[in-house]
C-alpha cells in the first residue's frame, strides 16, 4: 500500500493544477476514481470550466453532523526555469519527491485519501458521517471552490468539526514542534493605481504613473508595524523558545522579549516567526507600461498585506492612505479581505490530536497561528471548531522551499505522516459528537 500511496502522490504531482487558472477538474477526476470503488457516495461538484470539486461521505452510525476532512486540489504557480527539475515531473531525488504542490498540499490530499481507503477496507464504521472534501481555488481566494460547494451542500454549514491544512511538525535545533493551526492572519489585499499623461519617453514630463508608483510604494514598504503579542503567538514562541538562546539573547518569555533589541533583530533573521507578531506587507505584482520608450497612462501595484487578528481592516487601511499619499489611488482587490474568527483550544478534537503526535512522536504539541489564509477561515466564520494540521515533519528549509522553489517531500517523512494521519482519522471516525 504505501508504494501505491507514493506513486498515487507522483501521479498527482503530474496534474498541473497552477491557479491561475487551476485545472483543478482532471485532479478531481484522478481522485475519483481512486475512491469510487470503495466510497460509492462521491461526486464531482464542477464549478466553471475545467474547474471541479470532489465530495466524499461516508456514512455514520446515526444522523448527526458530519466531521469533515478538508484539502484542496490547486496549487501556486511554479517557473521551470527556477527548478532544478521540472516542477510536474514528480522527480525522486536522493529520497525527495520534487514537485509543486508536495508540500501544499497534495501529500495531505493522498494521505488523507489512502488513510480513508484503508480504514474503510479495515471495516471501521464511523459514529459521524465523515466527508473527504477536495476542493478547487483555494489559492486564488475559494470562489470557484470551497465557496461553491458551501452553497451546493448545506450540511457542511452544520460541520462538527473540520480538519486541514496549516500547521506541521517543524524540526527546529534538533526538536519536533506540532502546530495545531487554531487560527490564521487577516487577509487584507489591495492595489495601488497611479493615473499620468502618456508620451514619448524622449521626452519625460513629470507626470509618469510609474514614478508615482515607485514612491507610493517605497513610503508603504518602509512602514513597519510595531509588534504585538497575542495570546496564540506568545503561547506558541514561548512553546519553542524558552531557555534558548536567540543570537545574544536568552529567551525567557514573549512579552520580556519584544522590549529587548537583541530579539527585535533575531526577528529580522526569522521571517516566519516575525509575521506572527506584527502585521506584514509584501509587494507582489507590478504593471506598468509595454515599451521600453513609451510613458504609459496607467500603472499599478498589487499588495498582500497580513494582519494579526487583533487589528482592523479599517484603521489598516487608513494607515495605508496616508503613506501612500493623494496621487494615488487605493482599493481592496476581489475576495482580499478576510477576517477569521479562532478556534477554541479546549475540544475533544485537540486532545485527540494531541494524544496521537505526541504517542507517535517526541514532540511538544502547540497552539498556532497561520500567518498565511486557508479555505478554513470560512468554517471557522461558521463557528465550526476547524483546526489545521498534517504530521509531516519538515525543517524550516522545508518548510520555506512551500511556493517557492524545488518544493519537494522526504519519503521517510511522507509515509511517517500517513501512519500517523491514518490513526488521527481513525480516532476521528470512533469519536462520536
Amino acid at each position: 500500500m504505501k508504494e501505491r500511496l507514493v506513486e498515487t502522490l507522483r501521479e498527482l504531482l503530474t496534474i498541473n493544477t497552477s491557479n491561475p487558472p487551476g485545472g483543478e477538474e482532471k485532479a478531481a477526476s484522478f481522485l475519483y476514481g481512486l475512491l469510487k470503488p470503495h466510497i460509492p457516495d462521491i461526486e464531482i461538484i464542477a464549478s466553471a470550466d475545467g474547474r471541479a470539486n470532489l465530495f466524499a461521505k461516508i456514512g455514520g452510525k446515526r444522523e448527526a453532523r458530519p466531521i469533515v476532512l478538508l484539502v484542496h486540489l490547486d496549487t501556486v504557480p511554479a517557473d521551470e526555469k527556477e527548478w532544478s527539475f521540472p516542477p510536474f515531473s514528480a522527480h525522486v531525488s536522493e529520497g525527495f519527491i520534487y514537485g509543486r504542490g508536495a508540500i501544499d498540499m497534495k501529500s495531505q490530499v493522498v494521505c488523507t485519501a489512502f488513510s480513508l481507503l484503508e480504514l474503510v477496507e479495515e471495516g471501521v464504521v464511523p459514529e459521524n458521517p465523515i466527508v473527504f472534501l477536495a476542493t478547487a481555488d483555494e489559492e486564488c481566494g475559494g470562489k470557484f471552490g470551497l465557496c461553491y460547494v458551501l452553497e451546493k451542500k448545506e450540511e457542511l454549514k452544520s460541520a462538527a468539526f473540520v480538519l486541514s491544512e496549516g500547521g506541521f511538525v517543524i524540526e527546529e535545533d534538533g526538536l519536533l514542534y506540532a502546530q495545531i493551526a487554531l487560527s490564521e492572519k487577516k487577509l487584507s489585499q489591495f492595489v495601488v493605481k497611479a493615473k499620468g499623461t502618456p508620451g514619448h519617453a524622449s521626452a519625460p514630463h513629470g507626470d509618469n504613473p510609474n514614478e508615482k508608483i515607485v514612491a507610493a510604494a517605497r513610503r508603504i514598504l518602509s512602514y513597519n508595524s510595531p509588534l504585538r503579542v497575542t495570546a496564540l503567538a506568545r503561547s506558541y514562541l514561548n512553546g519553542i523558545l524558552k531557555g534558548s538562546r536567540v543570537g545574544s539573547y536568552t529567551f525567557r518569555d514573549l512579552r520580556e522579549a519584544v522590549r529587548d533589541r537583541r530579539f527585535v533583530r533575531f526577528l529580522v533573521k526569522r521571517p516566519d516567526l516575525n509575521a506572527l507578531l506584527r502585521n506584514t506587507i509584501a509587494l507582489t505584482i507590478l504593471r506598468g507600461g509595454e515599451k521600453i520608450n513609451v510613458i504609459p497612462s496607467l500603472s499599478e501595484a498589487y499588495f498582500d498585506a497580513r494582519l494579526l487578528p487583533d487589528q482592523s481592516h479599517e484603521a489598516f487601511f487608513k494607515k495605508i492612505r496616508r503613506l501612500a499619499g493623494p496621487e494615488v489611488e487605493i482599493a481592496f482587490t476581489e475576495g482580499g479581505i478576510s477576517t477569521p474568527i479562532p478556534s477554541p483550544k479546549r475540544t475533544v478534537f485537540f486532545r485527540l490530536l494531541k494524544e496521537v503526535i505526541q504517542e507517535r512522536l517526541d514532540c511538544k504539541v502547540l497552539p498556532y497561528m497561520t500567518a498565511g489564509a486557508t479555505d478554513l477561515r470560512f468554517f471557522r466564520s461558521l463557528s465550526i471548531p476547524s483546526y489545521g494540521f498534517f504530521p509531516l515533519v519538515l525543517s524550516k528549509g522545508e518548510a520555506q522551499r512551500m511556493h517557492g522553489v524545488d518544493e519537494r517531500v522526504s519519503i521517510e517523512r511522507l509515509l511517517l505522516a500517513f501512519d500517523i494521519q491514518k490513526e488521527i482519522i481513525r480516532r476521528l471516525m470512533l469519536t462520536r459528537v
